[in-house]
């Protein structure tokens, strides 16, 4: 199958998730935050994985039976992380946090949407620049298939300190836990989205909102295409100079698989961080 046809047509789910995400957050304010954020994933989930089997990218990336396995207890061990790290955001709003924000609304979506990307783009590009934040990151890089199931697989350390750079500074700032919630949504589909299966482009939109189409060079064994570290938007990569576009990846994963555990090896890839190495160059873009 061509590149041409690989991308041609509307990456659907992706546009559909979207569509739907301003109707979920304003339409179930009662319901605890947990609670929607966990239904929109689960919905999430359930829609891009039907696309995936209808019109996938490229067959061979589909996932096996022993990359399930592995997507699966980590995104178990995530969630756990995840709900501490919420916990401890909390203790700290309620300690040194003296009164909400005063934007509008609107206007804390905005902000806080450039804000929280802003600080996941520069720990995701400094990640790749080598050293130990690496050895945490290459988890989610060791794949060699991108796709739904392993789109949040990545190291514990990683979802923690993503999460808090994300949203600890709009905690921090004041920003209204309904507009938090409303981000988080965003942030779960883009995150989603950019790792599909799914054959199709967003079109104009990706100029302006994080896409497949962009989110795979990211992930190629190719340096010069490896490029773009947003995940939901792709304005600090034009920003500072690390906007890649152009045909998908010949090939994704880790420049050097050989260095590195298999990519199904859950509990080698816990320990990788915290083992004694000598200093390597880093294997991803020569150009970050």
């Amino acid at each position: 199958m061509t590149q041409d046809t690989l991308e041609r047509g509307w990456h659907v789910p992706h546009l559909l998730l979207l569509s739907l995400l301003p109707v979920v957050a304003m339409g179930a304010p009662g319901l605890a935050p947990e609670l929607r954020v966990a239904g929109w994933l689960l919905l999430n989930v359930a829609v891009i994985a039907a696309a995936e089997r209808w019109r996938p990218y490229r067959a061979d990336w589909r996932p096996t039976r022993a990359d399930l396995v592995r997507d699966g207890g980590v995104f178990a061990l995530n969630a756990l992380v995840d709900a501490l790290a919420k916990m401890a955001l909390a203790v700290v709003a309620l300690r040194f946090v003296s009164g909400a924000s005063a934007l509008p609304g609107w206007l804390q979506v905005i902000g806080g949407a450039l804000l929280a990307d802003l600080g996941s783009y520069a720990l995701h590009r400094w990640s790749h620049r080598g050293g130990w934040l690496w050895r945490v990151h290459a988890f989610h890089h060791r794949p060699e298939a991108l796709n739904v199931a392993n789109a949040l697989t990545a190291h514990p350390l990683n979802a923690l300190y993503d999460g808090v750079v994300r949203w600890g500074p709009l905690v921090l700032l004041g920003f209204d836990a309904e507009v938090i919630t409303a981000l988080a949504m965003f942030h779960l589909t883009q995150a989603l989205a950019a790792h599909a299966n799914v054959r199709g482009i967003i079109g104009p939109l990706r100029w302006v909102l994080g896409s497949a189409e962009l989110h795979r060079l990211h992930h190629s064994t190719d340096g010069r295409e490896a490029g773009n570290f947003g995940t939901d938007l792709p304005l600090w990569d034009l920003v500072f100079g690390t906007h890649r576009s152009g045909p998908g990846p010949r090939a994704v994963g880790v420049f050097d698989p050989a260095r590195y555990p298999v990519a199904t090896a859950t509990g080698r890839w816990l320990a990788w961080p915290f083992q004694r190495r000598p200093s390597t160059a880093q294997d991803r873009s020569p150009s970050t």
